[in-house]
């Protein structure tokens, strides 16, 4: 949009500018959080935010980064305002910390505005990154309220959350972390209301031109937690890419473009056949479409900038967290062993990936080349509903191994749209990933157009531009009805159009 202020692109594998935390310390919060590590004992949820607070602080002092802390009850206080964090200052600012003790009831709503006015920069608006962190329903807020959907309308003397959060000229990143499943009220994070608010959040952004991102994540354990936490204050975007709503349109429509050759020339592109032929599965009668984000099947790419390594990879990863730690480094040889050593721990399918990803940053492109070809067939064990998702893993690793960008093109949009999708409501993102799935689809009825003898070759053409105009609908429709999904939403279903215009 002509004129609209440039998105906040925080440096990836830093700390971002300017950070605010909200951490709920009501009563609920002196409750035992398991944890996902089989022999661990359970932690009170305030002891594992302590410590991800304290992990948080020691990487804003290494950076110099603006921190600032709001806790909340049914008062809302700033034990840490808006500041640039000093080793000097760092022990005193830590006591302080340990010191706080959870009691009574919630002012969430109450807490996120004092938040925005921490990061409020006058004609400006808000300006960078906010992460709460609750585990109940908001029961104490006097001054702020969020509007429901067939609710009565805020009450008077009530002001609205979401304007006041997001002012003209704003550039906000809101993550949400909620602990617990909140299905019964005061027994975790009210997901329904939160949810909400992320989409209001999301329509006020596209109505004043905000650049915004907003994302709601629930935790059940204590390393989900601690993880969730450090992680809302790191950028580890794989290989450093922008996320799709922050391209130019310009930008987006050559992404769009180069993907479409991988959908129109199979031969020179035929690892797209094998993530597509994972999706089919996936689809198929009774398989499911949830994917498992336990570690044993984690076969994620993480990345960063300037040699510094991600504070949360040992506490989310465990021994491969240790592996990831030395690659980062450019340490393969280190990289290597630890990997052997943790293979007794560790499936197949990710020791393979890792295995090829560590030898191909020292350049032993054909033991590489071997181990991710192994990676595919340990992956094609999996069950169906587990592919997708890491077998596009392995078909990114492929594509830059190849330097095939087409295809790198291809499969890290679908991977973006799904990752960034996951907390939002499941039929929504069936059906964009449906969408994303009739394109390829498409691949086929264009082949016949190229393969199809002289006299078929109108029948071809066709058939092809029906299918087309198929997807055309879906895609029209789709946005009707996710007009207020927000950027991720919008751009992926750009993309989408896009290459539909180039398959022509």
């Amino acid at each position: 949009m002509a004129g609209s202020p440039a998105p906040y692109s925080p440096p990836s594998g830093a700390l971002r500018e300017r950070n605010v935390l909200l951490l709920d310390l009501s009563k609920s919060m002196l409750a035992p959080l398991p944890d996902s590590n089989p022999g661990q004992p359970d932690r009170q949820k305030i002891e594992v935010a302590r410590t991800a607070v304290f992990r948080i602080l020691q990487d804003a002092a290494t950076n110099g980064s603006l921190f600032g802390l709001v806790t909340f009850t049914e008062t809302v206080r700033v034990p840490v305002p808006l500041t640039e964090i000093h080793r000097e200052n760092l022990p005193y600012i830590e006591n302080l910390i340990s010191l706080l003790q959870p009691s009574g009831r919630s002012a969430i709503w109450d807490a996120l505005a004092v938040g925005a006015d921490l990061l409020r920069m006058g004609a400006e608006g808000v300006q960078g990154n906010l992460v709460l962190v609750t585990d109940g329903w908001d029961n104490a807020s006097t001054r702020f309220d969020v509007q429901v959907p067939g609710a009565p309308k805020i009450p008077e003397g009530r002001v609205d959350l979401v304007p006041y959060m997001l002012p003209n000229g704003s550039r906000l990143t809101l993550k949400i972390i909620g602990i617990g499943n909140g299905a019964e009220k005061d027994k975790g994070v009210d997901a329904v209301r939160m949810n909400y608010l992320l989409s209001q959040m999301g329509t006020r952004a596209l109505s004043v031109g905000a650049p915004a991102a907003f994302t709601f994540q629930e935790v059940t354990t204590g390393s989900q937690l601690f993880a969730q936490m450090v992680n809302a204050f790191l950028d580890v975007g794989y290989e450093d890419d922008r996320p799709m709503e922050e391209l130019h349109p310009e930008e987006l429509a050559r992404h769009a473009a180069n993907a479409a050759r991988a959908l129109k020339e199979p031969q020179q592109h035929a690892t797209v056949s094998r993530i597509d032929s994972a999706h089919a599965a996936a689809r198929g009668p009774n398989n499911g479409n949830s994917y498992s984000e336990a570690p044993d099947l984690e076969v994620d790419v993480v990345a960063t900038t300037g040699g510094t390594t991600p504070a949360y990879l040992k506490e989310r990863y465990g021994p491969l967290g240790e592996v990831v730690e030395a690659y980062l480094a450019g340490q393969s040889e280190r990289a290597l062993a630890l990997l052997a050593q943790a293979s007794a721990v560790l499936p197949p399918v990710t020791r393979l990936y890792w295995e090829a990803r560590i030898l191909y940053q020292q350049r032993s492109v054909v033991e590489a080349a071997r181990a991710l070809l192994q990676a595919w067939a340990e992956a094609e064990k999996l069950p169906p509903a587990s592919q997708p998702r890491i077998l596009r893993r392995l078909a990114l690793l492929q594509a830059r191994m190849q330097n095939d960008k087409e295809t790198e093109t291809l499969v890290k949009f679908i991977d973006e749209t799904e990752h960034r999708l996951d907390s939002t409501d499941a039929a929504k993102k069936e059906r964009l990933m449906e969408l994303f799935a009739k394109l390829m689809e498409l691949r086929g009825t264009y082949q016949l157009t190229r393969l199809a003898g002289e006299g078929d070759v109108q029948d071809a053409a066709i058939k092809h531009e029906e299918a087309v105009e198929q997807v055309f609908g879906m895609l029209q429709d789709t946005r009707l009805d996710l007009a207020a999904e927000g950027p991720a939403v919008e751009s992926a279903l750009d993309f989408i159009e896009i290459c539909l215009a180039e398959m022509r």
